[in-house]
C-alpha cells in the first residue's frame, strides 16, 4: 500500500482501474460466480483488502455496490427471486458499513424494473423511498405499471389494480411532503441504467398534473433534466413552470440559462425584458443583459442594459469589469486593455483578479486555443460579476 497522502483522484483512478478489471472477470465467468457466491464475494474482500491504496469508506462500500449491481446486469437469473435476495444478503457482509444496504437493493431494483418485476423491485425500494427523489419516483412507477400492465409475478392479485394506482399517486403525494435529494442513494453506476429515465419521467410528469400547485415536482424535475443533459425534458418543466409560477426568479433564473447555454439568445432576450417587467429595480436582469450582450451583434442591447444598470446601482468595480468585457468579446484589444488596467488602478484589492484575466486574454496567444481562452475569460468574469452581485446560483 502507498504511504503518505494519496490525492482522491488518484484513489479515484485505481478503483475505476480495479473495477474494469472486475467487470471483465465476471462476464467471463458469470455461471461458475453464480455456483460459488459466497466464495466471488470473498474474493473481491480480498481485492479491495490488497488494493495498493487506502479507500475510504463509502468508496469501498460503493464499489461492492457497483460489483452487485453489474452481476445483477450480465446474469440470466436476475428473474430467479432467490438468487437476487442471495446477492442483496452475501454483498452488505463484505462492506465497512455491513448496515448500509440500500445501493445494492436499488441496484436489485433497477434490474428487476428492467425485466417487468415490479413487485418485487417495489420491496426493495420500499425502505428508502423518502430518502432519495430517484428511488421514490421508480418506487411510485412499480405500482403504476402494476396498474397498467399487470404482472406474472406471485402476490399480484388482478382484482387490486385500481389499489395499485392509487399507491402510485400516494407515493408520489407523499414525495412532495418529504422532498428528498435526488443523488443521495442513486448515484455513480446506478446512474447508469438508462432505461430508468422512462419510469421517472413518467411519474413526474404525472405528479406535475395531479399535482398543479406544488412547486417540488418542477424544481427536481429541473435538477435532473439539467445533470442528465435531458434537454427535451427539461423544456417542458420549465415551460409548465414559467406557466404556473410566472413570478418565480428561480425559474425565470433556470430558463434563462437553459436559453444562453443553448444559444437562444433571442429567447433569453425575451425573458430578459419579461424579467425587467417584474423585478425593475432587481440587479440580477440587469446583469443577464449585459452578460448576453456580449454576444449579440452590434452596440445596442449593450447600451441599452449599461444604462439601466447604473439605475439599478449596480458597484462600479462591476461595470468596470463589464465594461473590459464587452471589449473584449468584441475582439477590441486595445480598448478592453485600457478598461483593465484602469480596473487595476482603481481596484489594487482586486489586483490577483486583474492579473489573471491580464495574463488569459492578452497573453495566450496560440490560435488553436483561441475559443478555450474566450470560455476561460468569461467563465471568470462572469463568477466574479454574480458573487460580487450576490446572484444565486442557478
Amino acid at each position: 500500500m502507498e504511504r503518505g497522502f494519496v490525492p482522491d483522484a488518484v484513489i479515484e483512478e485505481k478503483l475505476e482501474h480495479m473495477q474494469a478489471e472486475l467487470f471483465l472477470y465476471i462476464d467471463r465467468n458469470i455461471e461458475v460466480i453464480e455456483q460459488n457466491l459466497p466464495v466471488f464475494f470473498g474474493q473481491v474482500a480480498s481485492i479491495l483488502e490488497k488494493a495498493t491504496v487506502k479507500i475510504p469508506d463509502a468508496a469501498h462500500d460503493e464499489f461492492i455496490d457497483g460489483v452487485a449491481f453489474h452481476i445483477f446486469g450480465v446474469s440470466r437469473r436476475i428473474s430467479d427471486q432467490k438468487f437476487v435476495a442471495r446477492i442483496a444478503d452475501l454483498a452488505p457482509g463484505i462492506k465497512r458499513n455491513r448496515e448500509k444496504k440500500s445501493g445494492i437493493h436499488v441496484a436489485a431494483a433497477i434490474h428487476l424494473i428492467r425485466i417487468g418485476k415490479f413487485l418485487e423491485a417495489s420491496h426493495y425500494l420500499k425502505p428508502y423511498k423518502k430518502h432519495d427523489a430517484r428511488v421514490g419516483t421508480w418506487y411510485a412507477y412499480c405500482h403504476y405499471a402494476l396498474y397498467k400492465d399487470g404482472s406474472q409475478e406471485a402476490g399480484f392479485n388482478p382484482g387490486n389494480r385500481w389499489n395499485y394506482a392509487k399507491l402510485a399517486r400516494q407515493a408520489m403525494e407523499d414525495l412532495s411532503t418529504w422532498k428528498p435529494r435526488h443523488n443521495l442513494i442513486v448515484k455513480g453506476i446506478l446512474t447508469s441504467a438508462k432505461w430508468m429515465e422512462k419510469p421517472f419521467w413518467v411519474m413526474l410528469f404525472s405528479a406535475v398534473e395531479w399535482f398543479p400547485e406544488e412547486q417540488w415536482y418542477l424544481n427536481i424535475g429541473i435538477k435532473i433534466g439539467k445533470e442528465d443533459a435531458n434537454g427535451v425534458a427539461l423544456a417542458k418543466m420549465l415551460q409548465i413552470a414559467l406557466g404556473r409560477f410566472p413570478g418565480d426568479m428561480v425559474f425565470f433564473r433556470e430558463s434563462y440559462f437553459s436559453n444562453f447555454d443553448q444559444g437562444e439568445l433571442d429567447g433569453a432576450i425575451a425573458l430578459i425584458r419579461d424579467m425587467r417587467q417584474r423585478y425593475p429595480r432587481e440587479v440580477e436582469p440587469v446583469y443577464y443583459g449585459l452578460r448576453t450582450s456580449f454576444f449579440m451583434p452590434g452596440t445596442t442591447f449593450f447600451t441599452e442594459f449599461r444604462t439601466a444598470a447604473e439605475e439599478v446601482s449596480m458597484p462600479s468595480h462591476v461595470l468596470q469589469i463589464v465594461d473590459f468585457s464587452f471589449e473584449y468579446f468584441k475582439g477590441q484589444q486595445a480598448p478592453a486593455s485600457v478598461c483593465l488596467e484602469h480596473f487595476l488602478e482603481s481596484y489594487p484589492g482586486f489586483d490577483y483578479f486583474a492579473h489573471l484575466l491580464d495574463f488569459v486574454a492578452f497573453r495566450c496567444e496560440a490560435p488553436d486555443q483561441k475559443k478555450a481562452v474566450r470560455l476561460a475569460v468569461f467563465t471568470a468574469v462572469d463568477n466574479y460579476c454574480r458573487r460580487m452581485l450576490q446572484i444565486k446560483e442557478n
